[in-house]
Formats: structure tokens, sequence, C-alpha cells
């Protein structure tokens, strides 16, 4: 059984479908990090820079005074061997790994987020495919019942 599509419908679904696949598809051409990613990374290293500033002001001799930063700086690089240098960097790691995690979850929503959008968009050019061609069929069965017709009309023709 065929559905039945206006000139309108028709024309109204095509545009609708149209200007979703071109959102989407400029979506996915831009692959800039957006605000979201940026987000993501600022409170990713936030975290980070609050964890590395506590272990900092911990570690050592308590507190921010010049014995207690260099204490901790001293303890953080004895983690892995070193004196303050290594500290430093011990210290920076936590700001830099939540960082790229915070980026990398955001960045993976977002990609997710436009999978499903086209996805969305693929299944409505299906279902316009699929009732235009229902109509074609409805069509082709139209025609060929007016063809036979015009067959049995033509030999009725008296002569």
């Amino acid at each position: 059984m065929a559905i039945e599509l206006t000139e309108e419908e028709i024309n109204k679904m095509r545009e609708k479908s149209g200007t979703d696949i071109q959102r989407i598809l400029r979506e996915l051409e831009s692959n800039a990090p957006g605000m979201t990613e940026g987000l993501g990374a600022i409170t990713g290293a936030g975290i980070g820079g609050a964890a590395s500033f506590a272990a900092l002001s911990g570690l050592g001799v308590s507190g921010l005074s010049a014995a207690g930063i260099t204490s901790g700086l001293a303890a953080a690089g004895s983690i892995v061997g070193g004196g303050m240098v290594a500290g430093i960097g011990v210290l920076a790691a936590p700001v830099a790994i939540l960082g790229i995690v915070g980026y990398s979850i955001f960045k993976h929503k977002k990609v997710k987020k436009q999978t499903a959008a086209l996805q969305y968009a693929i299944g409505e050019l299906y279902a316009i495919m699929q009732r235009l061609q229902m109509n074609a069929q409805y069509f082709k069965n139209e025609i060929a019942g007016i063809n036979s017709m015009i067959e049995m009309l033509t030999t009725r023709v008296p002569s």
C-alpha cells in the first residue's frame, strides 16, 4: 500500500534532511577543538593543579614558606630518584595528564554526539527514499493498469 505524498511534503522532507546533513558535515569538517573540549582541558588541569599544590604544601616541611616549597619539591623529586628539579616535573605531571584526560573525555562526547546526528540524518534520508520508492511502485502499478486499459480499448476500436 502506497503512502501518497504531495510535492510540497516531498520538498519539505528533502529540504529538512538537506539542512540537517549540511549542518552535520560542517561540524564533522570542523575538527578544531571547540569550547567544550577547552572547558574539559581547563577543568582537568585545574584539578591536577589543586592536587599538585596540595602535594607541594604537604610533602617535606609543611607550609608554603621557602623551606616548605624546597623540601616539598625535593620530596616530590625523590619519588623518581631526583631532586628539586625532578620534583617540578613530578608535580607538573598531574596538571598535564588530567588536562589531556579532560580534553579527551569531552572530545569523545562530541564525536559520539556528531555520530548520532549523522546516523539520524542518514536514517531520515533512507525513510524519504523508501517513501518515494513506495509511491513510485504505486504509480508504476497505476501506469500498468492504464496501459492495459489502453490496450483493451485499442482492440475494441471499430474497424
